[in-house]
């Protein structure tokens, strides 16, 4: 059944997934943004936007009024201050608490749920961290998103709670990460430790468990870390990257002592001239080995499973990245200088590429099809999009457009396979190759067409 659902941080990275995952589900998106808030990740969405901030009473009462459930997204992650992580994580997220308990004055409340951080958990050691073991948080950050949690469980008894803890996050949209994918496509990988052990979750993985504890009657008074896959090495993120963008970097060893003694050292200097890559109380965090997260909890209670491993979640993120020209890969550089030459044909029983740098929409890595193929024949192919997740058909001859027989034969196959649904032949994604997404509808949304735009 539908809900209204209010996301505060609505227009960031994460919280625009978020929105996006409930507006795919049917239900209604009130978004709390402040006044200076950037919302090019919420326009041409059916959003009501509400403006207000954590520390204002009266816009946080409008905000909460009339809703079903509620996704505290909104917080602080970078602060020269250490009472802004405090004012805005643990405050902030009391105030909103006092605003629903003085609107809903009954027993039907609204379920509340807090986006919290693995560093609220704090490292982990031999073992992977699980929901049970004793929070030991190593930075006001981490300390700021505990008290946040501890806050909301004091209110338990009357509200209907519930907290999930991701890991790094990655995937469309995310800025923090884009500095690596940029370092990597000019064959350059810096390796801080070959024993750090760490827990990524896509971003779009995140917002589909967020979803399924804001419904769940399992996820109610419970905690839950958001960690779908195993942790893996440090240098094995880095390498996926490398292999998704066809290079071959060379790694720089970056030694922790270094980094302990001397980016105190270089920091102010870096602070007055440019944007550091990371702020200076963020630095035990990057020097601690181990930061492993049991996802099995949410396995077990609620049925969660990810969608996007390792591969195929850096495989779509590195294509968005190039989608939006936030990230160009020697490929790319090559096709601007003209060098460069886009074919496929059919070799053995998969569809091979004669230039191994191709990576068609995610259609294939390092020369092969990674997608579930529906089927094929001698002119075109349909996998599943690894940016949308449908259907789609991809001419294997090089050219931009289908023919008239084309598409009929085209959509034709989709009805045989899929049954009703609308065949979207508008050009998008893979500049000068044909290709074809099949939708549940026509004329679909924006959001519905493209969740990561």
């Amino acid at each position: 059944m539908a809900s209204t659902v209010l996301v505060t941080g609505a227009n960031g990275f994460v919280g625009s997934h978020i929105v996006d995952c409930l507006l795919r589900h049917g239900n209604k998106v009130r978004a709390m943004v402040r006044h200076t808030s950037d919302l090019s990740w919420l326009e041409n969405k059916p959003v009501e936007i509400c403006y207000g901030t954590l520390d204002d009473l009266p816009s946080l009462l409008t905000a909460v009024e009339g809703v079903d459930r509620i996704v505290h997204n909104a917080g602080v992650v970078a602060a020269k201050q250490k009472y802004l992580y405090f004012l805005h994580n643990s405050e902030g997220t009391h105030n909103l608490i006092k605003a629903v308990l003085q609107v809903y004055t009954g027993n039907s409340r609204p379920r509340f749920l807090l986006v919290s951080s693995q560093t609220a958990a704090g490292p982990s050691g031999t073992k992977w961290k699980t929901e049970d073991d004793p929070p030991s948080p190593i930075t006001d950050y981490g300390r700021s998103k505990l008290l946040a949690e501890s806050t909301l469980m004091r209110y338990s008894d009357q509200l209907p709670v519930t907290i999930v803890r991701p890991p790094s996050v990655y995937g469309p949209r995310d800025r923090a990460f884009l500095p690596l994918f940029e370092l990597i496509s000019r064959n350059l990988m810096p390796m801080v430790g070959p024993n750090h052990l760490v827990s990524f979750v896509h971003v779009q993985d995140l917002a589909r468990q967020i979803d399924l504890q804001l419904e769940h009657e399992n996820a109610v008074g419970e905690i839950f870390n958001a960690a779908p896959f195993n942790p893996i090495r440090l240098h094995e993120f880095g390498d996926t990257i490398a292999s998704v963008l066809n290079a071959e970097p060379r790694q720089v060893p970056i030694p922790p002592s270094l980094l302990k003694h001397g980016y105190p050292l270089v920091y102010p200097l870096l602070n007055t001239i440019t944007q550091p890559p990371f702020q200076i109380d963020k630095l035990p965090d990057l020097l601690t080995e181990r930061w492993t997260l049991d996802g099995s909890k949410a396995a077990e209670k609620l049925g969660f499973e990810g969608k996007l491993p390792l591969m195929a979640g850096v495989g779509q993120t590195a294509e968005w990245y190039r989608w939006k020209k936030w990230l160009t890969t020697k490929r790319d550089r090559k096709r601007q200088s003209g060098k460069a030459r886009t074919y496929m044909r059919p070799m053995s029983d998969s569809l091979k590429l004669y230039d191994e740098g191709c990576d068609l929409c995610g259609l294939a890595f390092d020369g092969e099809v990674k997608t579930p193929v529906h089927y094929e024949d001698d002119d075109f192919i349909i996998v599943d999009c690894m940016i949308c997740h449908v259907p789609m058909a991809v001419l294997k001859e090089h050219r931009a457009k289908f023919t008239p027989q084309e598409k009929e034969r085209i959509t034709a196959k989709f009805q045989e396979l899929f049954g009703n649904a609308s065949t979207d032949f508008e050009q998008r994604r893979i500049p000068d190759h044909a290709h074809v997404h099949n939708r549940t509808f026509g004329h679909s949304p924006p959001w519905t067409q493209r969740p990561d735009s």
